[in-house]
């Protein structure tokens, strides 16, 4: 999740224009996510990203003015993703390898989780929240964009989040970003 310095994924009115990544960045992304096999999301995550089933995966051109090469990658890993919404009103998905959930079922999630030999990727502070309850989360990658935002929705669940963090690694960006890997103690 990319967040600003003081900790919101959006700002007051749902934005997140500040958190457009680097090359750099997106790259760095990019092999944070290359192992993931299924992205787990709430709906508004999922109406923001479904464009990358139309990104390119090699040179420019599509829906967007001129995709780089870290845009390329990252479209490869969309759609080689299996993606999960969790959603109360979607009825249908327009992309591939997607399915849709009503309800988040934790038992569910962590059986798939265990017979998985991939990543998952939990996206959105909503989803994360009863990720967190469930004690479905093993790692948190939070990369701090260099803005203070003051309010807006909060990146990690405020209720429902506890427990001790061990840091895994720390990375400066060029652009002034900075990543932080963590591992639950479970």
């Amino acid at each position: 999740m990319t967040t600003s310095l003081d900790g919101y994924a959006t700002d007051v009115n749902g934005n997140f224009d500040w958190a457009v990544p680097s090359e750099e960045v997106h790259m760095y992304v990019n092999d944070i996510l290359r192992n993931v096999g299924t992205i787990l999301m709430g709906r508004n995550l999922y109406d923001t990203m479904r464009v990358w089933d139309d990104i390119p995966t090699q040179g420019t051109g599509g829906p967007m003015d001129g995709p780089s090469p870290a845009m390329n990658d990252y479209a490869k890993i969309w759609r080689g993703a299996e993606k999960i919404v969790y959603s109360s009103s979607l009825d249908e998905v327009a992309t591939k390898n997607t399915t849709i959930e009503h309800s988040f079922n934790p038992e569910a999630i962590k059986k798939i989780i265990a017979t998985s030999t991939k990543d998952f990727d939990i996206g959105g502070p909503h989803l994360a929240a009863h990720a967190f309850a469930a004690e479905a989360i093993d790692e948190l990658h939070q990369f701090i964009a260099p803005v203070m935002l003051g309010a807006g929705l909060h990146w990690l669940p405020t209720d429902s989040a506890n427990g001790s963090l061990q840091l895994i690694d720390i990375h400066k960006f060029d652009n002034g970003f900075v990543h932080l890997h963590y591992r639950m103690h479970q």
